[in-house]
């Protein structure tokens, strides 16, 4: 019995501990800036500035609306963590950075 209870907890310790953050790098222009998704904490913070997330169905697989002080844009990922910024019709590629 013991070791059942101990194995959940476990269990349970290391589902909780799991990241639910994605790191990116997205160009823009030539340069480089780092993207974070935080979808546990419905944020993502680009460029300096951490913006409100929900989830943005109109992306082909996965993806985010991100708002803040009324500026707002989606961030879809596709593929092989490729993923991509679409604001006012300028699109800016990201892709997942790999540990």
């Amino acid at each position: 019995m013991k070791r059942t209870i101990i194995s959940a907890l476990v269990a349970i310790s290391a589902n909780s501990a799991q990241a639910n953050t994605y790191n990116y790098v997205c160009k823009d222009q030539g340069k480089s800036f780092p993207l974070k998704v935080d979808d546990a904490q419905n944020t993502l913070e680009w460029k300096g500035t951490t913006y409100k997330i929900k989830e943005n169905e109109d992306c082909a697989k996965f993806g985010w609306r991100a708002e803040k002080d009324g500026a707002s844009f989606d961030f879809c990922t596709a593929t092989k963590g490729y993923a991509g910024i679409e604001q006012n019709g300028i699109e800016i590629p990201c892709d997942l950075k790999r540990r």
